[in-house]
């Protein structure tokens, strides 16, 4: 028995006869090969190729599954269960069914900055897939141990612009600049991100024109010019990255939250079962070959309007 890429029996012809059983231990069956050419022999190293990879692939695929949160469930119950769900699109028109697995840890993690009742215990979060004319859309439910005495909720949000309901593979994720490949969930649709855009570069130049107060004014110099998306309560900064963003008016005491601006944004594609990148620029925002140009011009109006010398001195952290 060897294998047709054994050097040995290069050149060889050789044909599959039907699988045999693998040894146990092994997920998937390998093909035994026999040399008919005229040379004899055996390779058992080729063999034993084969056993290895089989022994790998089974051992990756059990420890996906165990890697799964969760208790371990029926599949033949959760699946009943899940068949069961009556899944509507947001003009509440029902959906049909087409499938469902176990949702994956890390989407898991990003999940839970936004809605954290999904990491809850005793349960296991499942993607499901339903369709409606040529429309896919992913569910997440929430599976008890027991699904038939208890069964699934659909876990949903809400969108904190529109107000619209919201699965949460629905929603905007978002990474900073200080921790690219960190992504966080953020209970807001695709449509009022695109509203949402419009709006945002004029406020934050509104806030430098006419600060209302020194030490956030002082901040924002010093972070520059922001052309991407941002917002305190739409994309919450980090605790670990907080102390950059954040100031106290001396006058009054309050805590401000300065704009940070989003480094990447994207969105959970259920057709395609992969996420699709979404363009984080601020509408009317210079493009990044004009950037240092467009900050230079505009601290040349706050100069104009505030002094000069006052700009360099709060730039300079005076």
């Amino acid at each position: 028995r060897v294998g047709p890429e054994c050097g040995r029996f290069r050149g060889a012809a050789f044909h599959p006869i039907p699988p045999i059983a693998p040894p146990s231990g092994a997920a998937v069956p390998f093909r035994e090969w026999r040399h008919i050419s005229g040379t004899t022999g055996s390779c058992e190293s080729c063999n034993q190729k084969e056993l290895d990879k089989a022994a790998d692939d089974s051992a990756a695929a059990r420890a996906a599954k165990d890697a799964s949160p969760g208790p371990k469930m029926d599949d033949e119950a959760v699946g009943k269960a899940l068949k069961a769900l009556t899944l509507k699109n947001s003009d509440e028109e029902e959906m049909t069914y087409t499938g469902h697995r176990p949702l994956e840890p890390e989407r898991v993690r990003i999940m839970a900055s936004a809605f954290p009742d999904i990491e809850a215990p005793g349960q296991k979060p499942y993607a499901v897939l339903a369709q409606r004319g040529g429309d896919t859309k992913e569910f997440i439910a929430l599976v008890k141990s027991d699904p038939a005495s208890e069964p699934p909720t659909v876990l949903m949000g809400s969108c904190s612009i529109t107000y619209e309901d919201l699965s949460p593979a629905d929603c905007i994720e978002y990474a900073f600049a200080e921790a690219p490949e960190e992504w966080r969930m953020s209970q807001l649709s695709r449509e009022a991100l695109e509203t949402y855009r419009g709006m945002k570069f004029e406020a934050w130049k509104g806030m430098l024109v006419n600060p209302s107060c020194e030490a956030a004014f002082r901040r924002m110099l010093q972070i520059g010019m922001i052309s991407q998306m941002y917002d305190p309560q739409v994309f919450p900064t980090p605790e670990s990255q907080k102390a950059k963003y954040q100031v106290t008016d001396e006058r009054t005491g309050k805590l401000i939250e300065l704009p940070h601006p989003v480094k990447g944004l994207r969105v959970w594609d259920a057709g395609a079962q992969r996420y699709t990148d979404i363009e984080a620029q601020l509408t009317g925002a210079p493009s990044e070959a004009d950037a240092a140009k467009w900050w230079e011009d505009f601290l040349g109006e706050l100069s104009g309007k505030h002094g000069a010398e006052y700009i360099q001195d709060l730039i300079a952290g005076k």
